[in-house]
């Protein structure tokens, strides 16, 4: 969980909005945060260097002069148009929907198959698959699913709807052309019922909202930030693309960025409790043989601490 990109949605009864590391539930259950630095998304040192710098809030010049330069770049390719990422849902809703009406040729529609119907309400909320597909020749789509990671069909990736055959779309992705056919996605409820979807893995393209891209890999993406309206709701839009490359940033301006302070103050004090950790060195202990041993308490490792949950925070 990365609080740079996650809003505040826990309420109190004074109608305050808190993080999860503000409440009562994270003190008692969290015994000990880490925090991951490898990246995997982004291979380029460079853009690397300049998302961490917008997650935390600072755009220096050279910053604002590089992201101001994808505006000119071409990054569409063969039939695959950029997505337009929108800081409102209804803004991607509403391009996605007009830029189908004005294909010609005839609607497919894919309706989702789900094992409960009764759980469609929370199957919709819960998994990207849509509960109905509309595609039409020409439809801008996404992959919702890692395929296959080397041929560069993962979650995220773009592709044109280039034909129909014996009913499914034939979609020309950047590496390859891929038969989409229907995939499955489970939730378990909360009586620990699973509970599964199957539908095509595809979504219109054309736009997508900030917040639903979050955990997407996006490698032909342009966006609009003079909308954003939260902290941090930059950092998520820019950190969706594959490289600078694969960017296009069209209205740049450093004060769309923003950290929230609870969330600075809270990494602050993170990254220094892991300071004070890593200068602890273990006590030894003497084993029966003469050797040394690191015992659990030496270690400051308790039974109780081992059977506490580990949070990861990237």
């Amino acid at each position: 969980m990365d609080s740079f990109s996650r809003n505040a949605l826990t309420q109190d009864d004074n109608s305050v909005m808190r993080f999860s590391f503000e409440t009562k539930a994270w003190q008692e259950c969290v015994q000990q945060s880490f925090e991951l630095t490898v990246v995997h998304r982004q291979k380029d040192s460079n853009f690397v260097s300049i998302l961490n710098s917008i997650r935390i809030g600072r755009v220096t010049p050279q910053i604002r002069d590089t992201l101001t330069a994808t505006s000119k770049q071409r990054i569409e390719m063969e039939g695959i148009l950029a997505t337009q990422l929108c800081s409102h849902t209804n803004d991607a809703d509403l391009i996605n929907q007009s830029k189908l009406n004005n294909l010609s040729g005839e609607e497919k529609a894919y309706h989702a198959i789900d094992s409960d119907a009764y759980m469609t309400k929370q199957l919709d909320q819960q998994v990207q698959a849509p509960g109905k597909l509309v595609l039409k020749l020409g439809a801008q789509v996404m992959l919702l699913k890692n395929l296959n990671i080397a041929e560069g069909l993962v979650n995220g990736a773009r592709g044109v709807v280039t034909n129909f055959v014996q009913g499914y779309p034939l979609v020309k992705f950047k590496k390859r052309d891929l038969l989409v056919k229907p995939e499955n996605w489970s939730i378990k409820t909360a009586g620990a019922v699973i509970v599964t979807r199957s539908q095509l893995p595809l979504k219109l393209a054309w736009a997508f909202s900030i917040h639903k891209s979050q955990g997407l890999t996006l490698d032909c993406v342009e966006m609009s930030l003079s909308k954003v309206f939260e902290a941090g709701q930059a950092y998520v839009a820019l950190s969706r693309a594959q490289s600078l490359d694969s960017l296009r940033v069209l209205d740049f301006d450093g004060k769309q960025v923003w950290a929230n302070p609870k969330v600075l103050e809270y990494y602050r004090d993170l990254r220094r409790q892991i300071r004070d950790r890593e200068y602890i060195t273990p006590m030894a202990v003497k084993k029966k043989d003469g050797g040394l041993k690191k015992s659990l308490s030496a270690m400051g490792l308790t039974k109780s601490l081992m059977s506490k949950p580990l949070v990861t925070i990237s």
